[in-house]
């Protein structure tokens, strides 16, 4: 049995076919412990061939069924850490989160380094894949910075090369802006991160982590314009991939082949006949990201041999992909709480939820029997903010758990309604609602305080994490479709200010939040600012 476990160093193939030979022996000797293990080795070694459809099948029974042995609790955790990444390759998010917050939940429980680590690894990779990754790259810095000092080289090496990884997908949303100072910057970081790896992986060699190190360290010479050392990186992690089985690595060194191919100047036919092939060999199977980064490889292909249509085609692509994404992603609502502090505060925060519950069966009857309902947006009115902070504050203050409350105000709203009549000014504030609502968790409170003025009160957050979270929604009004008036789009953007618990009194906390909204609308708008900082 031991070719079949992961921390060996046979190919995947050879070790996915044995942890499925041992699994079935395991079963007809009637040995349940023995058998979830080998269960999770296979759905380790299945993510490792790229095969997530398999890993989603199986998993899910096993940590429903023989995982849920007290033995077999370290397994558990890596197949909730295997089940997480492969649902995120494919954008089942909804599964990926409930997997990465369980995980997370338990590993804080053991306050050890190593499983810390590589719970915010598997949870990093789900806010990369859902679109996020400046969240991804800040919960991998922190964990580092939280947990380095104890872990193994093994979740270390993991959680750098994640860094790099997430850090190279932030690349890829800001490559063809204007943005030259943050790409140099970000590059710096990945290729940091991406040579710590590499120090570390010497001391673990295994094919899975040299073909995704090599990969991501030869995409980011390629993108500092040093060919040169790229090109032997990327050609070894394609002879790994492949000599492996390692399907998905593979596809994904094949698109940075075709970057590589394109920055080398004169091969943009070769790149884009290679992309177009590639697109078809992965055809259904194909890893969200990675189909995303091949049609963006064709397109500069098909620019830098001046074929418009093609060009046209693969950008299409993209452009579908990423909405599809974004749409997948506010569906799927992550739950937020994701640094160590935070993790701490699960059952507080489930405790909250299960209150939420209640209150979800309750809001319509007691809306309409209690007027906190505001008739336009359907959020809380004063009233309802008034209720529910005489009940979060004192919870707070006695659980000693942070709150955070933002005052958002829509900027130059008179002109919008001046310009396109007041149905206009009644259309942006039921979208802004509506945003509100994707864009926050189920107990968070969201209050329509009057006019153009909302309130959001966060709790169990302080201002770090709150502020993360008001910079994402003020970023997603900046650039929401909004209706047309006269034939063209409103632009409408909103000014935000934060503050956070203590003191422990909603009269303070809104007068802070709204020093802060002061100094964020005079000082250009469009922009958070939090009280105490500048």
């Amino acid at each position: 049995m031991a070719i079949a476990d992961p921390l060996e160093n046979a190919l995947p193939a050879d070790a996915c076919a044995a942890a499925h030979r041992a699994r079935e022996l395991a079963a007809h000797l009637q040995r349940p412990l023995e058998q979830g293990r080998a269960g999770a080795w296979h759905c380790a070694h299945l993510l490792r061939l790229g095969r997530h459809a398999d890993v989603l099948r199986e998993a899910q029974p096993l940590l429903a069924g023989l995982l849920q042995h007290a033995e077999l609790a370290a397994e558990r955790r890596d197949l909730l850490r295997v089940l997480t990444l492969s649902a995120s390759e494919t954008a089942h998010f909804d599964i990926a989160l409930d997997a990465a917050h369980e995980l997370v939940r338990i590993t804080a429980a053991l306050d050890e380094d190593g499983p810390a680590l590589a719970a915010t690894f598997a949870l990093a990779v789900c806010f990369e894949r859902m679109g996020d990754g400046w969240q991804a790259a800040r919960l991998l810095t922190q964990a580092m910075r939280d947990h380095s000092g104890g872990a193994d080289a093994l979740p270390l090496m993991m959680a750098q090369n994640g860094l790099c990884a997430t850090t190279l997908g932030l690349v890829y949303q800001i490559l063809g802006t204007d943005a030259e100072p943050e790409l140099t910057a970000l590059l710096t970081s990945a290729r940091a991160a991406g040579e710590a790896a590499r120090v570390l992986f010497e001391r673990l060699p295994n094919p899975a982590y040299e073909a995704a190190i090599l990969l991501n360290l030869g995409e980011i010479l390629v993108h500092q314009g040093d060919q040169a050392a790229a090109e032997p990186l990327l050609r070894r992690s394609l002879a790994v991939a492949v000599a492996g089985g390692l399907r998905a690595h593979e596809w994904r060194v094949r698109v940075s082949m075709a970057h590589w191919l394109i920055a080398s100047g004169n091969a943009g036919q070769q790149a884009l006949t290679s992309m177009e092939a590639l697109l078809d060999d992965m055809g259904v199977a194909a890893p969200q990201e990675t189909a995303i980064r091949a049609h963006h490889a064709a397109y500069r292909a098909s620019r830098q041999l001046g074929l418009d249509a093609s060009a046209l085609k693969h950008l299409e692509a993209v452009e579908r992909m990423n909405r599809q994404r974004t749409m997948t992603q506010l569906r799927a609502q992550s739950r937020l709480f994701v640094t160590r502090s935070e993790a701490q505060r699960a059952q507080w925060q489930a405790d909250q939820a299960r209150q939420d519950a209640r209150h979800h069966r309750e809001r319509a009857a007691e809306f309409a029997a209690s007027a906190e309902r505001d008739a336009l947006t359907g959020l809380g009115n004063r009233r309802h903010l008034e209720r529910r902070c005489a009940e979060l504050l004192p919870a707070a203050q006695r659980d000693r758990q942070p709150l955070a409350l933002a005052e958002i105000d829509i900027d130059h709203f008179k002109a919008i309604n001046d310009a396109h009549g007041h149905a206009a000014g009644d259309q942006v504030l039921v979208a802004l609602a509506q945003l509100l609502r994707d864009n926050t968790r189920a107990w968070d409170v969201l209050v329509r305080h009057g006019g153009e003025e909302f309130v959001v009160v966060l709790p169990g957050m302080g201002p770090e994490q709150a502020a993360e979270v008001c910079e994402r929604l003020r970023q997603r009004v900046a650039t929401h479709t909004w209706p047309e008036f006269g034939g063209s789009p409103l632009t409408v953007t909103v000014s935000i200010g934060l503050t956070a618990t203590p003191p422990f009194d909603v009269a303070a906390l809104m007068q802070s939040a709204d020093e802060a909204l002061y100094r964020a609308k005079h000082g250009g708008r469009n922009r958070l600012c939090i009280n105490g900082q500048a």
